[in-house]
């Protein structure tokens, strides 16, 4: 990498919209070069989240009052919530020695898996792109869809660390009707706070 990536950890749950929001004006920001943007690591309010391949069919059951969000990314339909470690790099890749996006994308999938597998102690860890996530053997547990504009993304990652599992099983997670949804806590027994993985990934990118 050319320089450290810059970066911020929210404190408490932030709410989904008004994260999207603060994104988009970051993104404005980076492009017209009045910010060097950040990357953002956060937990969410739960929202569920549907991407540009989402489709109504996805849906297996009523959310009740979580609210649903359309929104350009790439991937289908998932779940944020608390105990889910969300991270939203919204910089220009190019500052920072990245030539194409996969190599960004993978750069961020790698330092996730450095951190899971070294800090948290999941074993079996394989990034897989044509699945868009990291899975452990057939489970997910992270997961990955981005929406470029003059090569500065918004959305990103999301690692599921000890949320609430049961509320994919209200849809059809990333458009896979027998993906298994799995996190930390389930792989480990071990409750990690979100906040400590968080701090672990940004030491790790900029390693």
């Amino acid at each position: 990498m050319a320089a450290d990536i810059p970066f911020r950890i929210f404190e408490k749950p932030c709410d989904y919209g008004e994260m999207l929001e603060f994104q988009e004006n970051l993104r404005s920001d980076v492009i017209f070069r009045k910010s060097e943007g950040k990357v953002l690591l956060l937990e969410h309010n739960p929202v569920y989240t549907s991407g540009l391949r989402g489709k109504e069919d996805d849906f297996i059951k009523p959310v009740g009052n979580i609210p649903v969000f359309n929104v350009r990314r790439g991937g289908e339909l998932t779940f944020h919530g608390p105990g889910q470690l969300v991270i939203y790099p919204v910089i220009d890749f190019r500052n920072y020695g990245f030539a194409s996006i996969k190599e960004f994308v993978l750069f961020f999938a790698n330092s996730i898996k450095s951190v899971l597998s070294g800090f948290c102690g999941v074993k079996n860890l394989e990034w897989h792109d044509e699945k868009a996530g990291l899975w452990v053997e057939d489970r997910k547990i992270a997961f990955t869809g981005m929406h470029f504009k003059k090569f500065v993304p918004i959305h990103g990652f999301s690692v599921n660390i000890s949320n609430d599992l049961s509320y994919f099983s209200k849809i059809v997670p990333c458009g896979m009707p027998n993906c298994i949804i799995t996190s930390v806590k389930k792989e480990t027994g071990e409750i990690f706070s979100v906040k400590d993985v968080a701090e672990k990934i940004a030491e790790t990118i900029n390693l």
